[in-house]
């Protein structure tokens, strides 16, 4: 039996606040990534370096092992990059797990899933690569201490600084945090609009939902268009509209509202899309 708008709308439900958790649980591995890096930095790495009397000498040996920071490198590979990337991992396979529940009532056949996934995987690999190459981190890590070798700072300061940079103070982010807040968490939301994608194509499904409800900084383009169906050549005309906090030549389908955007396209088929609005215009995509 087909699915209905209400069970339909209960799994979205899931799925989205499957992606809200996603992101505290970003926040939480992140900020506790930050304290192991912080303490290898206070303990181990300034250390390592030439000191007299409280003050990080400016000399050659120093310089040059911070130019070179290949321990620096190996401990966010092996201690911060191994644990995010579990996050993201399992991240993923939760969100194939919730998009499955979604498109199986249209039954799609075992070919077709197959290929989506196998598609999601290469796409998902290729964002973690991206992701985990570590040079803003490191860049910001050196050219911290290089410049307080070269002042001689007191390692005590020096201490304090990379506690400050690393860890954040107040509402600030932490150098980890920041980053894969930045670069990751839209890049979840992405690839879950791209299995949607994926599906509704490989589905026929040319009408969408535009979910995922109004908080106080939803957009105007979104708060417009919230909880209202459309079809795809519709959804696809916005591309050509410009508004604040769209991505510049971006895709529609999976960037929505922009940055940091919330909500989500959810795929239906034009019996359901009549049940919400008798009045829809048939799509063209439809054969």
């Amino acid at each position: 039996m087909l699915p209905t708008i209400t069970d339909l709308k209960k799994i979205a439900r899931k799925r989205s606040a499957l992606l809200r958790s996603s992101e505290k649980g970003l926040l939480d591995r992140s900020a506790s990534m930050e304290r192991r890096l912080n303490a290898y930095v206070l303990n181990t790495l300034i250390p390592s370096l030439q000191i007299r009397n409280n003050k990080i000498l400016n000399t050659n040996s120093n310089l040059k092992k911070i130019n070179n920071p290949s321990r620096l490198k190996s401990f966010l590979k092996n201690v911060i990059n191994a644990s995010l990337y579990d996050y993201y991992f399992n991240t993923y396979e939760r969100l194939n797990g919730a998009t499955n529940q979604y498109y199986k009532g249209f039954e799609p056949t075992e070919a077709a899933t197959k290929k989506i996934f196998n598609r999601a995987s290469t796409i998902s690999s290729g964002f973690l690569d991206d992701l985990f190459d570590n040079n803003d981190i490191t860049r910001q890590i050196q050219n911290t201490i290089r410049k307080n070798i070269v002042s001689e700072a007191s390692v005590t300061d020096v201490k304090n600084l990379m506690t400050e940079i690393i860890k954040g103070k107040e509402k600030k982010f932490g150098l980890i945090t920041s980053y894969h807040y930045r670069n990751g968490y839209d890049s979840l939301q992405s690839y879950s609009r791209e299995l949607d994608v994926q599906f509704s194509e490989a589905l026929k499904l040319n009408y969408a939902i535009y979910a995922g409800g109004e908080i106080k900084t939803t957009r105007s383009f979104c708060d417009e268009r919230n909880g209202n169906v459309y079809n795809r050549e519709t959804i696809l005309s916005w591309n050509d509209l410009e508004w604040q906090g769209k991505i510049p030549d971006g895709n529609i389908l999976t960037d929505l509202g922009g940055y940091n955007c919330r909500h989500d396209l959810d795929w239906i088929s034009y019996p359901l899309a009549r049940r919400i609005e008798p009045n829809i215009e048939k799509s063209k995509f439809d054969k």
